[in-house]
């Protein structure tokens, strides 16, 4: 009786997804947590999942954890460019400057060794900004480590574009 209050139990914690993500999928620990969107593009390692703009055919999402050995570069970035000591606002945009289309501000939260760390930024970022080689330098390398996993490269291609 005992096994079975405890089976039930964990069915409906995982079907809440109280359950954490790693009990439920098969799938490295993910150590590094990152919410990082940009304009439509989305990655969501809290829940395991990256949503990609395809432009006019909308948006599509897919499951993406990364790996242990990403994690590890990721972390080192994270030191080398002192994420968890930048701003949390780095750059808001004058009410006098435009750009079309505007995806809104640009997002990186990040969650490791006891910290958790969210940065927002409007796009583009001014060149004298201080921070914005250190920005930047993180979002671009989670960026090649996103388009270089299979799951990214299964997805379909962006048809069309912004102006």
């Amino acid at each position: 009786m005992k096994i079975l209050v405890s089976l039930i139990v964990y069915i409906l914690l995982s079907e809440c997804s109280l359950v954490s993500p790693m009990l439920q999928e098969g799938h490295d620990p993910q150590f590094v947590q990152i919410f990082y969107r940009y304009g439509l593009n989305e990655l969501d390692t809290f829940h395991g999942t990256y949503q990609k703009d395809l432009v006019i055919n909308g948006t599509i999402k897919t499951t993406m954890w990364l790996t242990t050995r990403e994690q590890e570069i990721i972390a080192t970035a994270l030191e080398n460019y002192r994420f968890f000591s930048l701003p949390d606002v780095i750059y808001k945009r004058p009410p006098n400057v435009h750009v079309s289309p505007d995806h809104g501000l640009q997002v990186l939260r990040i969650k490791y060794n006891g910290k958790d760390k969210t940065v927002v930024w409007d796009f583009p970022i001014d060149i004298k900004n201080k921070n914005k080689y250190f920005i930047e330098s993180i979002t671009q390398l989670i960026w090649d480590i996103v388009t270089s996993k299979p799951e990214y490269k299964a997805l379909p291609p962006i048809k069309g574009g912004y102006q």
